[in-house]
C-alpha cells in the first residue's frame, strides 16, 4: 500500500520495500528454446511473535464470551509479574542470609526453575490470543529463565553474570540521560533519516532491437511427421506487431518468405516469458521443415521498423547411423576371415561417428571424424563460423541436405571368441549429437542397443593337425600280426567339435614317399579329443589330407606323412677267442664277438655254468648290431657259456639253439690286487696321522705285494711278503707334511711266481695344518667391559678346515658344564651372557682332526661396566635422618632454592623423581608428580618447588646414563628421598573492606582516625606502608619496625595528609622467620583517605558550540556525589553526578550551569558556564523518476535546512534489478551558501545525497559518529 503524499516536509521517508529474492533456474528447451528464467519470491522470515496464533485462528481455552482476549492477556501478565515480584523478594533474602547456607541456594534454584517452567509450559495450553507460542519458543523461554535462576542461586557467579548482562542490556537498551533529565536513545538522535530525504532516478530509454537465434545454435528435426523445433526470437526494448522470416530450402534452393501476422505475433507475445530485464522478451516460433532461416523484417506497434541484428538459424535433419550386414543370419566366422560389415551414416556432412568393438568382454572405442562423400563441397568443411552468414548470393545450398554414406568395417578376425560391433553416437557438421548409449535406472549398467545398432558374431579358431613322432625320416615299425596307433598333434578349441580328419593310405610294402604307388585309399575319421589317434595293422604310407571342425576348415601342418614299415626278425651269430696268460700260458678268460640282426636295443641272455653246475643267468644289453664282450672269472674252474634267448625292440623271447651257441674253457686265475674301497674318491686325512687301506687279493696264496707312497714328486717303496689272507690292510706311516698323496699298487705275485703289474692308485688329501683356535684381542686387550646383562661377543680366530667344534669353559664358574659351539667361519664370535674369565679347552674340525689352542690367546676376560648412581652433595642437606632419607633446611614460600646432584657413570644422565606436597593444615599428602632431570655432566642442579607452603618431598626413583638407557633397568633398588619445609609468606590486609573511603574536611585534625590491619605469620612483624597523594602523584613510605601482635591499628602521620584524596596500601610485611611478602603499589589492596575542599568543575572540551546528539561533559573535583544545578530550555534543573557530569543534547538551545555542591560540605559554588546547542542540518532532493533519451538532460533540485554555508555529497548509482544491490558509479561534493541548489544530469542512474554539513554540524546517511 502506498502512503498519500502531502506538501509538508516529512520527518522521514518510509522504508524501501525489501527486494524479492529471485533464484534463476535454467529450463532446457528441446533443441531450439533459449534459457528460461523462473522467478521465485521468498517470503520474509517470521519472528516468534509472528508465529503466535491470532484470535481469529484458534479458540482460547476460556471462551472469549466468558472473558475477552485483552482481559485474559492482562491476567496472564499480572500472574507473571506477581511471580517475578515474589522471586525478587526471595533473592533479597538469599543475598542477606549466610553465605554458607547452601541449602537455601539449592532450594531457591529448584523452587523457581519449577515455578517458571510450569508457568511457561502452561501458558500455551490456555491458548490466550497473542500469548500462544510455538514449542521451540516455549523451550527457549524455559531455558532462559533456568539460566537466570541458576546464576542467582550461585551468588559468587553474579559478578561476571552481571557484567555480561549489563553489556547485553546496554546493547539493547542504549539510552543516556539528556539535558532534560530524560533517558534518550543515542541511536535515534544520531541516526534520524529525516535529515536526508528523497532520491531522483534518471532512465535512458533504449532503442528496440530484434534477433533470431541469439545463441546461434544449430537445430535438427527427427524423421517423425510430428517432429518440430522452436526457434527463439529475442525482442529488446519494443513490442513487435509484424514479423517476417525467410527460409532457404536445401533441396531446391528456393527462398520462401514466412509472414507472422499481428494476431499470431500477439499470441507469441502472450506466451513469452519475462526476464529480469522488463524490456527483454523471447518469442518462440515453431518450424517443422529443415532449411536455413533468417529474420528479415520486424515492425513494432508504432509502425516503425525495428533494428535487426543479422543472425540465422540452421535447421537440418538429425543424424543417424545403422550397421549393415550382408548375411544377418550368419553368426559364426572363422579366424582370419574379414568382418564384412558396413555402417550407414546419414546427416549433415561432414559427420563424426563413434563405435565400439568388444572382443572377449574387452571393449575398444573407435572414432572416425569428417566423413563425407567424394567431391562434396560445404562451407562447414573448414568448421562452422557462427559469425559468418551461410546464405550468400549464388550459394549452392545442397550441402545442407541429408547425406547417406556407407563406411565399410572390414578387418581381419584374428582372435577367437565373441565379437560385437556397436554404434555409440553420431554427430553432424554443426554439432547435433545423437547418442545410442543408454544406462539403466540405477546407473550401474548399459542397456542393450537396438538390432540395427549392434551386431554380434562368434569367431572360431581353425584347427591344425600333423603326425606325432612319425615322419618319412623316422618311420614307424609294425611287426607282422600286430596293431599300433598313430598319434596326431592336434590344436583346436573345445566346443567346436566334432572334428573330421581325412587321411590317405598306400597299402604296398616298402613304400617310399617318392615312389609311384597305386591309388591311395582315402578315409575320414571323427576326432573328439586332442589325444585321439588311428589304429593300424598294415604297413604303408599314411598321408594327412585335411582337418575341419563344425564351422571352419583347418590347416594340415608338417609332418603330414607317416611311413609304417615291417621290422626284420632278429637273429644272432657268435664267435669267441680264449685269453691266455703270458706267464703261465693258461686261459684266464674269453673274448666273445656278437653279430645281430633286428631292431635295437637287444637283450642277449646266457647261462654261466661252472664245474657242471649252473651258477647264474646273465644278459648282455646291446644297442648296436656288432658287440664284443670279455669274460674273466676271478676263480679257477671249468666254465661253459650257453646263449639261449634273444630280444629286440619288437620281438621278445626268441629261443636260440644253445647247443650251437656254446663256449667252453678252463680257467686258472692270475694273481691280482685291488682296493676294497672306491678309489675314485680322495681320502681326507689329518696331518701327523696314518691312513689305512683294505686290499682284495686274487690268485693262490701266499702273496707278495709291492706298493709306493707318492708325495711331492717322490716315491717311497714298500714290499709286503707272505700275505696269507685274501684281504690285507695297508697302514701308512704318519703323514707329517700336508698336501696330496698317492698310494699306488705296483705288483703282486702269488704261489705260481708270476709277477703281475698293477695300476690301481688311491688318492690321499692331507691337511696342511692342524685346526687351531684362539681368542682375538679387542683394542689390543684380551678383555671387554660390557653392559651388565647384555650378550657379549668374544672374537674368535680359527684356522684349518671349517666347520670347527669348540669347547670353552668359564674359570669363574668351575662347576658349570663347558660351552660347546660349532664355528662356521674363520673370523667368528663366541656369544656369552655372564662375566668371567673364559678359556678355550680344545678344538676339532669337520673330520674330527684334533687341533691346538694358542697358549697366549686361550683366555679372555669379561667384566661389567658399573651402573650409574646419583647422590646428594653434603651442602645440599641439613641433616640425615636415616639411610636414603635427607632433610634440607626450611625456606620461605616463593624463595629460590636448588639442590646439587652428583652422578657416576657415562654422561649424559637422565634421572626421575616423584614430587609431592603436604599442605599446611592438611592431614593428607597430595598426588605425586613425576619429574625429569637431565644432566650433560657429572653434577647438576635441581630447582626445588617453593611456590606452595607445606612439607615437600622429593623421591629420586631412577637413574640412566648414555649406556644404561633402558627405562626398565633404570629404576633404583631403593629411592633417595629429600624432604624440605616451605614456610608460608606473612600477609597483611585491611580489616575493613578494601577501597573504603575515610573522609574529613581540610580543617579537621589528622590522625583522629585509625586504619585496622590484620597480620598473619610468626610475630614480631615489620611493615612498609605506602601513602599515595593523588594531587601530586607522589608516594610516601612509612616503616613500622616491630609489631608484636597479629592486630595492628595504623595511624596516619599528620604531615602525610594534604588537601585532596590519598590511598593507603601495605607494600611489604616480614615475620620472625625472615619470610617477606612484597606487593607492587599498583597491585596492593588500598583504602582511601579524602581531605575535602570546595568542589570545582572543568569542561572536558574548550568549545562552546555543540550539535544535537553531542555529549557535553565536565570533570568534577571534590567529594562525590555532586549536585549540579543548570538551566536548559528556560527550566532550572538539578542533577546528582559522580566525578564526571555528562549529558546528551536532545535538542537545540542554550545550556548554562549555575551551581555545584559536593558531599563533603554544604558549600555551594555559584557558576555561569554556558554552551550553545545547534540543530543538525537537513537536505531534501526532488523525488521522482524521469526517462530521457540519449543526449537529453534532467534537472535535479536540492533544498537545505540549517546554517549556511552547506557542503553536501551525492552519488549516482546504477538502477538495480529486482533482488539486486545497486552499485555506486560516481560520487561528488558541492558547497553552496544558499538554501536551494539545482543541477542537470544526463547519465542514467539514481541520484541521492549521502552527507550534509553546515557551519556547525554535519550528518551522513550512515548516521552521526
Amino acid at each position: 500500500m502506498v502512503e498519500p503524499r502531502t506538501p509538508h516536509f516529512p520527518s522521514s521517508f518510509p522504508a524501501s520495500p525489501a527486494p524479492a529474492r529471485q533464484q534463476p533456474g535454467m529450463t532446457q528447451i528441446p533443441q531450439a528454446r533459449p534459457p528460461q528464467l523462473s522467478r521465485k519470491v521468498t517470503p520474509p522470515p517470521t519472528s516468534a511473535a509472528d508465529q503466535s496464533v491470532g484470535p481469529e485462528e484458534i479458540e482460547p481455552r476460556i471462551p472469549t464470551n466468558v472473558i475477552d482476549a485483552p482481559t485474559q492477556r492482562f491476567y496472564a501478565v499480572a500472574v507473571f509479574l506477581t511471580i517475578q515480584a515474589v522471586k525478587i523478594a526471595d533473592i533479597a533474602k538469599l543475598y542477606t542470609g549466610d553465605e554458607g547456607d547452601s541449602i537455601s541456594e539449592l532450594m531457591f534454584c529448584f523452587k523457581w526453575v519449577a515455578i517458571d517452567g510450569l508457568f511457561f509450559w502452561f501458558l500455551p495450553f490456555m491458548r490466550i490470543p497473542w500469548l500462544t507460542f510455538s514449542p521451540s519458543t516455549t523451550f527457549l523461554q524455559i531455558f532462559g529463565f533456568f539460566v537466570i535462576n541458576m546464576c542467582f542461586s550461585f551468588k559468587y557467579s553474579l559478578v561476571p553474570f552481571g557484567s555480561i548482562w549489563y553489556s547485553i542490556w546496554k546493547t539493547i537498551y542504549d539510552r543516556e540521560l539528556s539535558l532534560s533529565e530524560r533517558s534518550v536513545k543515542i541511536y535515534d538522535i544520531t541516526h534520524n533519516s529525516s535529515h536526508i530525504q528523497g532520491k531522483y532516478t534518471v532512465h535512458i530509454l533504449p532503442e528496440g532491437a530484434a534477433m533470431l537465434n541469439p545463441d546461434q545454435n544449430c537445430y535438427c528435426l527427427d524423421d517423425t511427421s510430428s517432429s518440430s523445433i522452436v526457434l527463439p526470437i529475442r525482442i529488446n526494448g519494443t513490442e513487435p506487431l509484424i514479423i517476417q522470416l525467410m527460409k532457404a530450402d536445401f533441396e531446391t534452393g528456393e527462398l520462401q518468405m514466412i509472414d507472422i501476422k499481428e494476431k499470431e505475433t500477439k499470441k507469441l507475445l502472450k506466451q513469452a516469458k519475462r526476464y529480469e530485464d522488463p524490456n527483454l522478451r523471447y518469442l518462440q516460433y515453431t518450424v517443422k521443415s529443415p532449411g536455413l532461416y533468417r529474420l528479415t523484417k520486424v515492425r513494432d506497434i508504432s509502425q516503425l521498423d525495428v533494428r535487426i541484428t543479422q543472425s540465422e538459424a540452421l535447421v537440418v535433419q538429425c543424424p543417424r547411423a545403422s550397421i549393415q550386414v550382408a548375411d544377418a543370419k550368419k553368426r559364426d566366422r572363422c579366424s582370419g576371415d574379414l568382418s564384412d560389415l558396413s555402417v550407414a551414416i546419414e546427416g549433415l556432412a561432414p559427420l563424426d561417428i563413434k563405435y565400439s568393438r568388444i572382443v572377449k568382454d574387452t571393449p575398444v572405442m573407435f572414432q572416425v571424424s569428417r566423413i563425407y562423400t567424394e567431391n562434396f563441397q560445404s562451407p562447414l568443411l573448414s568448421g562452422w563460423n557462427k559469425k559468418e552468414s551461410l546464405l550468400r548470393d549464388g550459394t549452392n545450398l545442397k550441402w545442407g541436405r541429408r547425406e547417406t554414406i556407407n563406411m565399410p568395417l572390414n578387418e581381419a578376425l584374428s582372435s577367437p571368441g565373441d565379437w560385437t560391433y556397436a554404434i555409440d553416437s553420431v554427430r553432424d557438421a554443426c554439432g547435433n549429437l545423437r547418442s545410442y548409449t543408454r544406462e539403466s535406472e540405477d546407473g550401474e549398467r548399459l542397456l542393450p542397443k537396438a538390432e540395427h545398432l549392434s551386431h554380434t558374431f562368434t569367431v572360431h579358431g581353425r584347427p591344425q593337425a600333423s603326425f606325432l613322432r612319425c615322419d618319412p625320416l623316422n618311420p614307424m615299425s609294425l611287426p607282422p600280426g600286430r596293431e599300433t596307433s598313430i598319434q596326431f598333434n592336434l590344436d583346436f578349441q573345445k566346443g567346436d567339435g566334432p572334428y573330421t580328419l581325412q587321411y590317405a593310405y598306400s597299402p604296398h610294402e616298402n613304400a617310399e614317399p617318392g615312389d609311384k604307388a597305386i591309388e591311395p585309399v582315402v578315409k575320414d575319421v571323427k576326432i573328439k579329443t586332442q589325444t585321439s589317434g588311428i589304429t593300424i595293422n598294415e604297413p604303408g604310407l599314411y598321408t594327412l589330407k585335411s582337418i575341419a571342425n563344425k564351422y571352419c576348415q583347418g590347416d594340415v601342418m608338417e609332418p603330414s606323412t607317416c611311413l609304417v614299415i615291417t621290422p626284420p626278425k632278429p637273429s644272432v651269430a657268435i664267435t669267441h677267442e680264449n685269453i691266455l696268460d703270458k706267464c703261465s700260458a693258461s686261459s684266464v678268460g674269453v673274448t666273445i664277438d656278437v653279430t645281430l640282426v633286428g631292431t635295437a636295443p637287444f637283450n642277449l641272455w646266457y647261462r654261466l655254468i661252472r664245474d657242471g653246475a649252473t651258477t647264474e643267468v646273465k644278459k648282455f644289453v646291446i644297442d648296436r648290431t656288432r658287440y664284443q664282450a670279455t669274460i674273466t672269472p676271478s676263480t679257477a674252474g671249468h666254465y661253459v657259456y650257453e646263449f639261449y634267448r634273444l630280444d629286440d625292440k619288437w620281438n621278445e623271447g626268441l629261443i636260440l639253439d644253445h647247443t650251437k651257441l656254446r663256449v667252453e674253457q678252463t680257467i686258472k686265475p692270475l694273481a691280482g690286487a685291488t682296493f676294497a674301497d672306491n678309489v675314485s674318491i680322495t681320502r681326507k686325512a689329518c696331518i701327523e696321522q696314518p691312513v689305512e687301506f683294505k686290499i682284495n687279493l686274487q690268485g693262490i696264496g701266499p702273496w707278495k705285494l709291492k706298493y709306493d707312497l707318492i708325495h711331492a714328486g717322490k716315491r717311497k717303496h714298500f714290499e709286503m711278503k707272505n700275505i696269507t689272507e685274501p684281504v690285507y690292510t695297508i697302514r701308512t706311516p704318519s703323514l707329517n707334511v700336508g698336501g696330496k698323496y698317492g698310494l699306488a699298487l705296483v705288483t703282486v705275485e702269488d704261489v705260481s711266481g708270476c709277477q703281475i703289474f698293477l695300476d690301481s692308485e688311491a688318492k690321499i688329501d692331507v691337511r696342511f695344518e692342524k685346526p687351531r683356535a684362539a681368542f682375538a684381542p679387542v683394542d689390543g686387550k684380551m678383555s671387554i667391559r660390557a653392559l651388565e646383562g647384555k650378550e657379549v661377543s668374544i672374537p674368535l680366530r680359527m684356522r684349518g678346515e671349517k666347520p670347527w667344534a669348540l669347547r670353552v669353559r668359564n674359570l669363574d664358574f668351575p662347576n658349570e658344564p663347558p660351552i660347546v659351539q660349532t664355528v662356521e667361519e674363520s673370523n667368528s664370535h663366541l656369544r656369552v651372557k655372564n662375566a668371567g674369565r673364559y678359556e678355550l679347552m680344545d678344538v676339532k674340525d669337520v673330520a674330527a682332526c684334533p687341533g691346538t689352542i694358542t697358549d697366549t690367546a686361550k683366555s679372555f676376560e669379561i667384566t661389567w661396566i658399573e651402573r650409574p648412581t646419583l647422590r646428594l652433595s653434603e651442602s645440599a642437606v641439613q641433616k640425615r635422618e636415616r639411610e636414603h632419607l635427607y632433610v634440607r633446611k626450611d625456606v620461605c614460600e616463593g624463595d629460590e632454592d636448588a639442590v646439587e646432584l652428583g652422578f657416576t657413570g657415562s654422561p649424559p644422565f637422565h634421572a626421575q623423581y616423584l614430587r609431592s606436597i603436604k599442605v599446611d593444615g592438611s592431614t593428607t599428602t597430595g598426588r605425586k608428580k613425576l619429574e625429569d632431570v637431565r644432566a650433560g655432566n657429572y653434577v647438576t642442579t635441581v630447582r626445588l618447588d617453593t611456590s606452595s607452603a607445606g612439607q615437600h618431598r622429593y623421591e629420586f626413583v631412577s637413574i640412566a646414563d648414555s649406556l644404561y638407557d633402558d627405562p626398565k633397568e633404570a629404576r633404583l633398588p631403593k629411592a633417595l628421598v629429600l624432604s624440605q619445609k616451605v614456610n608460608a609468606k606473612p600477609s597483611a590486609r585491611f580489616a575493613d573492606t578494601p577501597g573504603k573511603m575515610y573522609r574529613y574536611c581540610r580543617d579537621a585534625g589528622a590522625g583522629d582516625d585509625i586504619i585496622p590491619i590484620q597480620l598473619t605469620g610468626a610475630p614480631p612483624f615489620q611493615l612498609q606502608i605506602n601513602i599515595k597523594h593523588h594531587n601530586t602523584g607522589k608516594n610516601e613510605i612509612v616503616n613500622i619496625p616491630a609489631i608484636e601482635t597479629n592486630q595492628f591499628n595504623f595511624k596516619i602521620p599528620p604531615h602525610a595528609l594534604t588537601l585532596g584524596s590519598h590511598s593507603v596500601s601495605v607494600l611489604k610485611v616480614r615475620d620472625s622467620r625472615g619470610c617477606v611478602r612484597k606487593t607492587a603499589p599498583q597491585d596492593a589492596p588500598f583504602v582511601y583517605v579524602a581531605v575535602a575542599d570546595l568542589p570545582t568543575i572543568t569542561p572536558e572540551e574548550t568549545r562552546n558550540d555543540y550539535c544535537v546528539g553531542d555529549r557535553i561533559s565536565y570533570s568534577l573535583q571534590g567529594s562525590p556525589p555532586f549536585v549540579v544545578e543548570y538551566v536548559f530550555e528556560n527550566v532550572v534543573r538539578k542533577a546528582s553526578s559522580g566525578a564526571r557530569f555528562s549529558r546528551v543534547a536532545p535538542g537545540p538551545g542554550n545550556f548554562t550551569i549555575t551551581g555545584l555542591l559536593d558531599s563533603a560540605s554544604d558549600c555551594k559554588v555559584h557558576l555561569q558556564l554556558t554552551k550553545i546547542i545547534h540543530e543538525i542540518p537537513s537536505v531534501r532532493i526532488s523525488e521522482g523518476t524521469k526517462g530521457i533519451h540519449e543526449g537529453d538532460q534532467a534537472e535535479i533540485h536540492f533544498q537545505f535546512f540549517g546554517t549556511p554555508p552547506f557542503t553536501f555529497t551525492y552519488t549516482r548509482s546504477e538502477i538495480p534489478r529486482k533482488g539486486g544491490k545497486p552499485r555506486v558509479m560516481e560520487q561528488h561534493s558541492q558547497t553552496t551558501d544558499e538554501f536551494r541548489y539545482s543541477m542537470y544530469a544526463s547519465q542514467e542512474g539514481t541520484y541521492e545525497v549521502t552527507s550534509i554539513e553546515d557551519k556547525y554540524c554535519s550528518y551522513s546517511a550512515k548516521g552521526r559518529k
